[in-house]
Formats: structure tokens, sequence, C-alpha cells
């Protein structure tokens, strides 16, 4: 976000990465990476039941590491169509 709103030519983060049923992912702003262990933010990801509750352990994590910003989270697990 921040690249976005600088001045210049923004260039996109991109990933490619094949989909599978039961995978988890987590978009996030640097309020919750910037201070949260990747490992406690591993162990919150695969120790949640549902994205909801792996949001509310990060979002905490974050708070509890004193993040300086806004927090941004959002989880989502793939599901079998």
């Amino acid at each position: 976000l921040a690249r976005a709103l600088g001045a210049g030519e923004v260039e996109a983060d991109l990933a490619v990465r094949t989909a599978l049923p039961g995978d988890r992912y987590l978009l996030c702003s640097d309020g919750l990476s910037a201070v949260v262990d990747p490992g406690a933010v591993h162990a919150a990801l695969t120790g949640a039941d549902d994205p909801e509750s792996a949001v509310g352990l990060l979002v905490d994590l974050a708070y509890a590491a004193g993040a300086p910003d806004n927090i941004a989270c959002v989880v989502a697990d793939l599901v079998a169509a």
C-alpha cells in the first residue's frame, strides 16, 4: 500500500501457487507482519479451527506485540466445490 501511495511507478507483488482444498491463506498488512514472529503467525494459522478464530488470534498477537500501526488481516480457507 505504501508503494501505491508513493510517487513513481507501482509494481505489484505476485506469487502463483497451486491452491488445494484445505489450504489456508493469509493476507495482512505490516501492522501484523512487522511485529509478530513468523513462527507465531504459523502457529496461529494452523492452531485455529476456522478463519475467524485465526484472525482473532493474529490480531491479539499483534496488539500484544505493540503494533504501532493499523492491523489489517484476512484469513481464508479453500474448500472443495
